[in-house]
This record gives C-alpha cells, sequence and structure tokens, in this order.
C-alpha cells in the first residue's frame, strides 16, 4: 500500500514545480489582445456580409467590390483566430490590416461624400484602437515578448 500512495495519478506529472504553475497562467492571453480579437472577428463577419451582397448585387453596380470585401473577411478572420493562438505573424497582420483600413477611412472622408465623414472617422477610429490594444498596452508587448 505505501507504493500505491507515492505512485502519481494517470496524466500527472509526479513532481510539479509552482514554476511549471506559474508558467502557464502567464501565457494565458491577456484581455487587450482578446478584445483586438474580438474587433477582428466583427470586422471579419461586416465584411462577410458586405461581401455577400456585394456579390448578389454585382450585375447592379458600376464597380464589382464583393469579392474583394470575402477576400478581407478571410484575412481578418484568419488573423483574429491565430491572434487568439498568440501568433505574432497574426499580430503585425491584424495591426497592418487596421493601418490600411484607417488610412482609407481618413482618405475617403475627405474625397468621398458628406454623408461619409462620420462612419469613415469612427472607422478610422476603431482601426487606431486595435492598433493601441496590440501595441500599446505592455500586457500585450508583455504576451508577445516585445
Amino acid at each position: 500500500m505505501p507504493d500505491r500512495a507515492r505512485r502519481a495519478k494517470i496524466g500527472r506529472p509526479p513532481s510539479r514545480d509552482q514554476e511549471d504553475t506559474m508558467e502557464a497562467t502567464a501565457r494565458e492571453l491577456p484581455f487587450p489582445v482578446w478584445l483586438a480579437a474580438i474587433f477582428g472577428f466583427a470586422k471579419a463577419g461586416f465584411l462577410a456580409l458586405m461581401g455577400v451582397i456585394g456579390v448578389f448585387a454585382w450585375d447592379d453596380v458600376t464597380d464589382p467590390w464583393g469579392i474583394g470585401c470575402l477576400i478581407m473577411a478571410a484575412l481578418f478572420g484568419i488573423a483574429s483566430y491565430l491572434l487568439m493562438r498568440g501568433n505574432r505573424v497574426a499580430r503585425m497582420v491584424l495591426a497592418g490590416l487596421a493601418v490600411i483600413g484607417g488610412v482609407t477611412a481618413i482618405v475617403f472622408a475627405f474625397i468621398g461624400p458628406t454623408s461619409a465623414i462620420l462612419p469613415s472617422i469612427t472607422t478610422a477610429v476603431l482601426a487606431a484602437i486595435v492598433i493601441w490594444l496590440l501595441y500599446g498596452l505592455r500586457s500585450s508587448n508583455e504576451y508577445f515578448g516585445t
């Protein structure tokens, strides 16, 4: 009976240091990274919806944009999924997409119709928030080791 009491349980290492436990909790996804990924998923969903509408309205519009929206939706969705898995490249891709979207929104606010000013500024602000969540906060930088 004493041998059975000292034997480790199945699936659990015989000795578990506190350092191992601390490393496991230190690698949990920080809230800012999670929130940036959720913003990416929301943008992917919106772009997918706009892409489907664009594909169905293909013959009625002068500039077909549905396929481009679907491609952007796929990029945002994949980057957001990989970001939640802790991928550093996904962090750069999502931030790059946010920069492109923010700059495009600011340009469109100036050259687009008057009705597009508020939506363009809102889009640019949301893109800036995503970049700030990924690169501006200490917990995000510590998580990605930068």
